[in-house]
């Protein structure tokens, strides 16, 4: 039984959401945000999210942030949450390639989060990119490919590879998609649509340790169906492995300039660590956390390892006097 979900989980005081189609991709996108209510944002904190995830499972971040004096704003990928999907298989966690998930980033923070992120009285309020898991892979492409958008970066266990991977596998998927194109479309081998048991594996979750926060991503998707996903289909498999193949080039990791801080989950058994280990070591501001107890989901983890990550994350900040300390004048 889902226990009842306290206003810390829901959308803060001032939440507005909206869409944009993508001209370039075609990608219909959902969004959110929202504002402090009567004061200058400190800076403007950008989250992209996991496989499969959806903006409603992080009202809680919402709220943290507001309580630091950020602003917040939060997307969903293609092909899930709110966004555009498949028409014929609804559920189906496709991807159109990763380069199209750029775009669809690039669109979102030039067209509506930068605009935004301006005051007459401070002039451009710093950017700050918060990630987890596809969002921290997606974000570091994106880091590397447009430098000069965000000042600083923290990723909760980036998928930068994954955990107890086989090679064979991976050739299997390439090969599949290569020589069999209209098979992109199917389900990985054993996926299906969204199901209560989605989220676990042999009975042992994988994902946080938190009894409460581990439950958000099932409570939403039984509330509302539009939010289900799916498991990914192989041309999303296919996609994920090219792009983990690019991410692992040392000169991908060097343009990266700002500060960035890397989250590392001890129990993690979706992600590969030791790529997380090999990423922070090559970029030149990269800063290493690593949270041995927690699962992969750190933003939704026990308050021991959730609360250990925001401190780093508002240390990076200071350290690096990117978020603004005062408050200017009301909106």
């Amino acid at each position: 039984m889902l226990p009842d979900l306290s206003a810390r989980f829901l959308a803060p005081e001032g939440w507005i959401t909206h869409s944009f189609t993508n001209p370039a991709t075609g990608h219909k996108i959902h969004y959110g945000r929202v504002y402090p209510k009567d004061s200058v944002p400190k800076a403007v904190i950008v989250c992209f999210t996991g496989l499969s995830e959806f903006s409603e499972k992080y009202f809680e971040v919402a709220h943290d942030m507001l309580d630091r004096g950020y602003a917040f704003w939060i997307m969903d990928w293609q092909y899930q949450g709110r966004s555009g999907r498949m028409n014929k298989f609804v559920q189906r966690r496709h991807s159109d390639g990763f380069d199209s998930d750029i775009s669809d980033m690039k669109f979102f923070v030039e067209d509506y989060v930068l605009p935004a992120a301006v005051h007459p009285d401070v002039g451009r309020i710093p950017l700050v990119m918060l990630a987890h898991s596809l969002g921290g892979h997606l974000g570091l492409r994106f880091l590397s490919e447009y430098p000069e958008k965000f000042d600083a970066a923290a990723l909760s266990a980036p998928f930068l590879g994954i955990y107890k991977f086989s090679p064979f596998t991976g050739f299997a998927v390439r090969l599949l998609t290569t020589f069999c194109p209209w098979i992109k479309t199917s389900y990985i081998p054993g996926g299906t649509d969204w199901s209560e048991n989605f989220r676990k594996s042999d009975a042992m979750d994988k994902f946080s340790s938190d009894p409460l926060r581990d439950t958000i991503h099932a409570f939403w998707s039984k509330s509302d169906a539009a939010l289900q996903v799916g498991q990914p289909t192989l041309g999303w498999a296919a996609e994920a492995l090219r792009s983990l193949a690019y991410m692992h080039r040392r000169s991908v990791l060097e343009k990266i300039k700002i500060p960035v801080l890397f989250a590392l989950a001890g129990k993690d058994e979706i992600v590969d660590n030791a790529a997380i280990r090999h990423a922070t070591a090559h970029l030149p501001h990269g800063q290493l956390l690593e949270l041995s107890g927690a699962r992969h989901e750190i933003l939704m983890e026990h308050d021991e390892y959730r609360s250990v990550f925001f401190k780093a994350f508002d240390k990076m900040l200071e350290d690096n006097k990117i978020a603004r300390i005062e408050n200017v004048k009301k909106f």
